[in-house]
């Protein structure tokens, strides 16, 4: 039994699934079963983007009623935040950003081969691990880019970086905000 908090069948409630909220279709609904339909996903990391897919599904489909005319809205939830666990596990960067998947948003800098000499000063700058050095920057890491960040840019003496213009994010971002049902 819970105390002032509502019960979402967690540690209190031993021998239930839990459930976990996602946004599907514009409405919330609840999951039962959430991590045994992660695990059952990751059971198949090694495996393409479909097999797991497909095992997430079936997983999901054991736990849950599942209407075939919302299936793909499902497991697309599902899979949404799947993707973001399966990340953490392999070391890989998977974020959001004001709820928008940071794969989405092309915000990062971009390296003027011609006027870049490979002093390596954006590399030293960047926290975020976004450049590596060869024989001039390169943006290995380029979501790993603060959105909105232009600190870098003072930072190259050749004027070799450049980014996005703020209008152009402004645009961008009011796309993917209605894309995902984000006001």
């Amino acid at each position: 039994m819970t105390v002032g908090k509502m019960c979402a069948c967690g540690p209190c409630c031993p021998g239930k699934p839990n459930t976990k909220k996602l946004r599907i279709g514009g409405q919330e609904i609840g999951i039962s079963g959430f991590d045994e339909i992660i695990a059952q996903g990751m059971e198949h990391i090694n495996g393409s983007d479909d097999d797991q897919r497909k095992a997430l599904l079936a997983e999901m489909k054991a736990n849950n009623y599942v209407p075939d005319s919302v299936e793909k809205d499902y497991l697309n939830a599902v899979w949404e935040e799947f993707k973001q666990v399966r990340a953490k596990r392999l070391g890989q960067v998977e974020e959001r950003y004001h709820g928008i998947p940071r794969e989405e948003i092309p915000w990062y800098p971009r390296v003027d081969d011609e006027k870049c000499t490979g002093c390596g000063s954006c590399v030293e700058f960047c926290q975020k691990k976004v450049y590596t050095l060869d024989d001039k920057a390169i943006v290995a890491n380029p979501y790993r880019c603060v959105v909105s960040c232009t600190g870098c840019l003072n930072k190259c003496p050749e004027g070799a970086l450049s980014f996005p213009t703020m209008v152009e994010l402004r645009d961008i971002m009011k796309a993917l905000r209605k894309k995902y049902g984000i006001l």
